[in-house]
């Protein structure tokens, strides 16, 4: 049998294989255009949006991924994995009720299945409920229907809920089950070490943690590559040098609404959006590829334009436009959607923005940017004891090496955007928010022209889905213990203090 576009049914059996290994591989561009092979030969069949959909969310393509997953449970309802992907992509999108419906109706199909459970307890974790994805997680052990991989989860959420003993004793006891972890799959044995070094620095045991954080990075394959890492640094600067950047074309879309929250990762930009986010006229949308996406597609060489200085001579207003629009679109949907009219402000906290603001501020020339600033090796350390699984943007959080040689590129990076003064930016210092929350609140605030709630000096309280790894962080009071948390481990990280110091920058 073929379809009307002369695919067999063994050709789309192929397209299936071949899009569930560049989905496991994370190969997201290529999986988008294998799901659109399939959904053009075979518009009905359900796995073709599945697996398009599953490729949009990954390239953070979240609006298109929310449609061809709906396209794909509108054409087979009982499938518990079409639940659970549309449920991740629903919380990342701010859509905490609807996402973790998605997620309990996934439960409801396939209650036996780790590889339904795991992600399902996942969304609900990310959308508040601590307790709830334990006690899930927990039935199913009790149920004998876990893995390791649901095991390992399990482990981690119970520090989340008061149980933190028993989750490292759980941790331990199926890495010892396992050879130490050499029997289980690469990634998972990685997994399991970096969960337990975050349970263990929970815990102040920080020699072991910092042993199991180095086993675990070291089992992760990351390209990271120093060299080409600043050689792009320095072409950037060099096609956005101070006395080029007032030639370059601006464009003509004149919102403010964007603020866009940069820095290094576990640098407090999660802690500045949900104070942003509490305020009843600001939307926190997380951490959007869209503006990225855009800002590479202006700026960054390509097939045409193999030069990044040519690339920026040539960019015309229409373009920077076109761009501009389409951002605003999803933000803008993604605020009225969650909180309807009147939203004023509206967040991206993808820190890697940071490489981008040059053309980020000349597409969206009344945006707004919130510099995080952290202590260097705190920055560090908290980066080195946690996993980044599934992002491939921050590959050098693994080695300690590649970290203090990421943090100097950073450095120059933020160094030149500060010197341009036409770019809008607020510099927050970590250590300062915390030691004054509400003055701090307050600052960024009217830094971002609203008039001050009281709400934001309570964003804790603030029930929203917070779909990255500082989800449990932003949900309890400011605290102060992890200020130079770096000491807790200045005997390990000796190749840290060498290249940044050990003070504020």
């Amino acid at each position: 049998m073929s379809t009307r576009s002369g695919h067999s049914d063994q050709e789309m059996k192929r397209l299936a294989q071949q899009a569930q290994a560049l989905e496991i591989a994370g190969r997201y561009v290529e999986l988008i255009e294998v799901g659109q092979q399939m959904t053009k030969a075979r518009p009905d069949w359900s796995l073709g949006h599945f697996f398009l959909g599953s490729g949009q969310c990954g390239n953070g393509m979240l609006d298109e991924a929310d449609r061809s997953l709906r396209k794909a449970i509108s054409r087979d309802a009982k499938q518990a994995g079409f639940f659970v992907r549309h449920g991740e992509v629903l919380n990342r999108l701010g859509h905490r009720d609807e996402a973790v419906g998605s997620a309990q109706r996934a439960i409801e199909l396939d209650p036996d299945n780790p590889n339904v459970l795991v992600p399902a307890a996942m969304v609900i974790w990310l959308g508040g409920d601590a307790q709830g994805a334990h006690d899930l997680l927990a039935g199913a052990i009790d149920r004998g229907v876990a893995s390791p991989k649901l095991r390992s989860v399990h482990a981690l959420v119970c520090a989340e809920v008061g149980r933190l003993d028993e989750g490292i004793e759980a941790l331990q006891a199926l890495l010892d089950e396992h050879d130490g972890g050499r029997d289980l799959p690469r990634l998972l044995h990685s997994e399991c070490c970096m969960y337990l070094a975050k349970l263990l620095d929970k815990a102040g045991r920080y020699d072991e943690a910092f042993e199991q954080a180095r086993v675990g990075g070291a089992l992760r394959e990351t390209n990271y590559d120093p060299y080409r890492v600043a050689q792009k640094c320095d072409d950037r600067l060099a096609a956005w040098s101070t006395d080029r950047f007032d030639a370059i074309p601006t464009s003509r879309v004149k919102s403010d609404a964007p603020v866009f929250i940069i820095g290094m990762p576990r640098s407090g930009t999660s802690l500045v959006e949900q104070i942003i986010a509490s305020h009843p006229q600001a939307y926190g949308c997380g951490e959007l590829l869209d503006a990225w996406h855009a800002a590479r597609e202006l700026s960054e060489p390509d097939k045409v334009i193999s030069d990044r200085t040519t690339k920026v001579d040539q960019l015309k207003p229409a373009a920077l436009d076109r761009c501009a629009r389409r951002v605003l679109k999803v933000m803008e949907k993604a605020a009225k959607r969650e909180k309807g009219k009147g939203v004023l402000r509206i967040t991206d906290k993808l820190p890697n923005n940071f490489e981008m603001v040059g053309i980020i501020h000349k597409m969206l020339p009344n945006a707004r940017f919130i510099h995080c600033v952290r202590n260097p090796l705190d920055v560090c350390i908290s980066c080195f004891l946690l996993d980044f699984v599934g992002d491939h943007n921050h590959g050098y959080s693994y080695n300690l090496e590649h970290l203090s040689h990421q943090y100097q590129v950073y450095e120059r990076y933020m160094a030149h955007w500060r010197s341009i003064e036409s770019i809008p930016m607020l510099e927050v210092r970590y250590e300062e928010l915390i030691g004054d929350a509400e003055a701090g609140a307050r600052r960024i605030i009217e830094f971002i022209g609203l008039d001050w709630d009281d709400a934001c000096a309570r964003s804790h309280e603030t029930k929203r889905a917070v779909s990255t790894l500082s989800s449990d962080q932003v949900r309890k009071p400011m605290y102060t213990s992890s200020k130079e948390r770096w000491r807790n481990y200045e005997q390990h990280i000796g190749v840290l203090i060498e290249a940044l110091g050990t003070g504020e920058r």
